[in-house]
């Protein structure tokens, strides 16, 4: 009997489901039924490993020489790679090259002669080595893209436009496994299957709920912060927001343009709009009204969560410190702050880990200089990671489990990395949507959600949020 090229490591099993979904993707695949594979499942469920599983059984019938996967960041290539290893005998893959310190005839003799089975990189990444015709669908035999929602934006406006980064793969008749957390919509999982094809195509999507799989939470009411100036702000902004919108509508309706009311961001891109004109014969005049409407809504959005969760001194330096109710607000100190203070340290006083999630690094930057001006923490105490520092994030994580109190983090850790030594999580800025938020506080596998809110405008966004996690999450009001 020959021997296996690679296989799980000693004392890694799969469990019975991840078995069943391992053999179905297989069978599918080998019989030339399906192509593509969306996975969708819970976190903990182990969507990672299933895809691992079916790679190792391809590469030990020889199906398999090559594959690609792709991943949101560097961060996650360097973990998803480490932890292939880890789980797998004969599994080793290339992390994400970079063209620029390698050229791209050393990065395939490398592939040849190293004994990788592929090679990892981030979308990014990816979408340039095609773009420059580096790569193409002949290099690889399979394709493994995990988190295929979330694909890190260079701007604001690029992350709406992620299909941006597959164009192309739909066509690609390479095998092709998508992983997906299982609070992304099935209507637009439904959607990326009937873009690479609904006869070559298969949506795996179970809520799975064993025990191997349980992490229960609290996700108790917000606490609220009493402030009138922020809700006076907040409510003028959210009010010129609305207006924007609702003119950009107007718009769209006048003529019968539809598929772009969810996402009005995509209507900036030249190609949308170049749409729009051939196919809705849109005139330039409301072309620049659409642009203009977009452009104000943008920024009044990112205002309005500038003003709520950005660092303090920055907000003094702009303009928007000369409105009346901006200046008073900024005579005083942030109340919202003061009470992160007492909750952080109530649950340290019961021996708790904590973890804080701020969307936006200056955010985190001032959490993080509070907590060691109000209650005396050093860096061993309280540990900041914003991404700006790959070396040392991991080293920084190790650091908390061993022996830290809190660690604040920005999306560095929202997606592949857990943080179970963490007892709770304090959602000081929430994340860009609804499928983020589910992945920041996946991260602490069990234990204490809590949110902070002014009261008015942000409280009714927050309760909408708690509702939502109670919703898909287990908590102890739902097991």
């Amino acid at each position: 009997m020959e021997e296996k090229k690679t296989g799980l490591a000693q004392g890694i099993t799969l469990r019975p489901y991840q078995k069943e979904k391992k053999e179905g993707v297989l069978e599918k695949l080998l019989s030339g039924e399906k192509i593509n594979f969306f996975v969708s499942l819970p976190q903990g469920a182990g969507k990672t490993i299933i895809a691992l599983s079916v790679l190792s059984e391809l590469i030990n019938t020889g199906k398999v020489e090559n594959v690609l996967v792709i991943l949101p960041r560097t961060v996650l290539v360097d973990q998803w790679v480490e932890g292939a290893q880890e789980k797998f005998y004969g599994l080793s893959i290339m992390k994400n090259p970079t063209i620029s310190k390698k050229s791209i005839r050393h990065i395939r003799g490398w592939m040849r002669h190293s004994g990788a089975r592929g090679i990892a990189m981030t979308m990014h990444s990816f979408r340039n080595f095609i773009r420059r015709g580096d790569f193409s669908e002949d290099d690889f035999d399979m394709v493994i893209v995990d988190e295929a929602m979330d694909i890190v934006a260079r701007d604001f406006i690029e992350q709406y436009r992620m299909s941006y980064y597959h164009k192309g793969m739909e066509k690609w008749r390479t095998p092709k496994i998508f992983l997906f957390p299982f609070q992304v919509k099935e209507s637009r999982l439904d959607r990326m299957v009937k873009k690479f094809g609904v006869k070559v195509s298969c949506l795996i999507r179970e809520d799975i709920r064993d025990a191997s799989t349980k992490m229960v939470y609290s996700v108790p009411n917000p606490i609220i912060i009493d402030d009138p100036l922020v809700n006076s702000v907040t409510s003028v902004l959210e009010e010129e927001y609305r207006q924007a919108r609702r003119n950009v509508m107007m718009i769209l309706n006048k003529y019968h343009i539809e598929g772009y009311k969810e996402n009005l961001e995509t209507l900036l891109s030249h190609r949308v709009i170049k749409r729009l004109r051939e196919r809705y014969a849109v005139d330039n005049n409301a072309v620049q009204q659409i642009q203009t409407m977009i452009s104000k809504y943008i920024l009044t959005r990112h205002i309005k969560k500038w003003f709520l969760y950005s660092n303090r001194s920055d907000i003094s330096r702009s303009i928007l410190a000369s409105q009346i109710d901006v200046e008073e607000w900024l005579k005083h100190e942030d109340k919202k702050l003061l009470k992160l203070v007492e909750v952080v340290q109530s649950i340290i006083k019961q021996n708790k880990k904590i973890y804080i999630f701020s969307q936006y690094v200056a955010t985190a930057e001032l959490i993080h200089h509070t907590l060691q001006s109000k209650l005396g923490m050093g860096q061993k105490d309280v540990t900041i990671v914003t991404g700006e520092d790959q070396e040392e994030q991991y080293l920084k994580l190790e650091q908390f489990k061993k022996e830290g109190h809190v660690l604040i983090s920005t999306p560095v850790f929202d997606k592949g990395t857990d943080i179970p030594q963490a007892d709770a999580i304090i959602v000081y800025t929430p994340p860009l949507s609804k499928d983020s938020l589910f992945q920041v506080v996946g991260r602490i596998r069990g234990g204490d959600v809590v949110f902070l809110a002014y009261q008015g405008y942000e409280e009714e966004i927050i309760n909408a949020i708690s509702e939502s996690l109670r919703e898909g999450l287990k908590t102890e009001d739902n097991i």
